[in-house]
């Protein structure tokens, strides 16, 4: 549900890809995707959002598949007044 709230994607999206990660994970690929796809909409708020998931994943909360961000760490951007 973080997924649909917070990145705006549809419930048939956000299923797609907890279900390919097998578990609570997002690809980094999947959300670059979904930072570009907002951006040409102009949706900046879930923009910010899927840029700062992506950095994390990156750099401080990377794991052995460097390929895979835990949804978790979304619910820190929810409020980014």
């Amino acid at each position: 549900m973080m997924l649909v709230e917070l990145l705006e994607v549809t419930g048939d999206e956000a299923r797609a890809e907890i279900v390919q990660c097998h578990g609570a994970y997002i690809r980094l690929s999947w959300l670059r995707e979904i930072y570009h796809s907002k951006c040409k909409v102009g949706h900046w708020t879930v923009t910010d959002r899927a840029y700062l998931l992506h950095l994390l994943g990156c750099t401080l909360f990377a794991n052995k598949s460097a390929t895979h961000m835990h949804v978790v760490f979304l619910d820190a951007f929810r409020d980014l007044s």
